[in-house]
């Protein structure tokens, strides 16, 4: 599996566009980096914050010096504040941070849910414009969020979250639903789980990072952990190692502590089976 590094790096030279004006704001952010640039369409920013294009948020997220020196800094020193802080400096934050925490960066993830905790879910519908708005010829989350409220086609008894809940707390899954629910890596299994399967490591960024399907995604975690069946009543062996190759990605890749404690708590985390 290439590193998400390497992904931003081919994606960045093959597709994204360069042009005068996206090289111009990054030559002016270059010369004085002190700050946490927002993507330029952002609304009501706090002023003097800095903004970037794709390519520019892409390339200083390639940039170790920046990363390394001063962003990822940033992000430790906000995780430790207890400073208040008020809306528009909050707004200002997140949208940054959804930008790089989408580029990996998981200093930036733990700050996001610091401040879901503090500050609310005000900012959500803008996360979400933010997450669906990158790279949409390539990624396309649409198909995760039609599906899950119970899919487009009238002809298919597709699950909704709140019937594939449901399930999960009668303790017996009936209708076939993990595949879009805990997805995972694209592999040469049959045509409906290939189709919601995650194409690399970007789009999983993107998807752990889009607030509905982050919160749906850890409330079928939680409610597994809490309920009184065993994960290995509730689905079949099949269905867990779907969703084992689910948790084992979004652990590796965001610092959401359930995915953690489900690896603890199933024995994921020291032993590999093949089911």
């Amino acid at each position: 599996m290439k590193s998400i590094q390497e992904i931003n790096r081919m994606y960045l030279d093959k597709n994204i566009e360069k042009t005068p004006h996206d090289v111009e704001l990054l030559d002016a952010f270059k010369k004085n980096p002190k700050a946490m640039p927002v993507h330029e369409s952002t609304a009501d920013l706090a002023d003097g914050t800095p903004v970037l294009t794709n390519y520019g948020l892409m390339s200083m997220s390639l940039d170790d010096g920046f990363m390394q020196g001063y962003y990822v800094p940033k992000c430790e020193e906000l995780l430790n504040s207890d400073k208040p802080l008020d809306p528009l400096t909050v707004r200002t934050l997140r949208a940054s941070l959804i930008e790089f925490a989408m580029l990996g960066c998981i200093e930036a993830q733990r700050v996001i849910e610091k401040y879901l905790i503090e500050y609310g879910k005000g900012d959500n519908e803008m996360l979400a414009n933010i997450v669906l708005s990158r790279w949409p010829e390539r990624h396309n989350l649409q198909r995760f969020l039609a599906i899950q409220q119970g899919g487009n086609d009238p002809n298919v008894d597709h699950t909704s979250f709140h019937r594939a809940m449901t399930e999960i707390r009668s303790g017996s899954k009936r209708t076939r639903w993990v595949n879009y629910f805990f997805p995972q890596m694209k592999t040469d299994r049959d045509l409906p789980t290939f189709y919601y399967s995650l194409r690399d490591e970007t789009e999983a960024l993107i998807y752990i990072n889009h607030p509905m399907l982050r919160k749906r995604l850890l409330k079928m975690c939680e409610a597994i952990l809490e309920n009184d069946h065993s994960i290995f009543d509730i689905f079949s062996r099949f269905d867990i190692k779907m969703i084992r190759s689910c948790i084992d990605l979004f652990s590796q890749i965001s610092s959401i502590k359930i995915f953690e404690r489900m690896r603890q708590e199933y024995g994921w985390k020291y032993y590999t089976d093949k089911f």
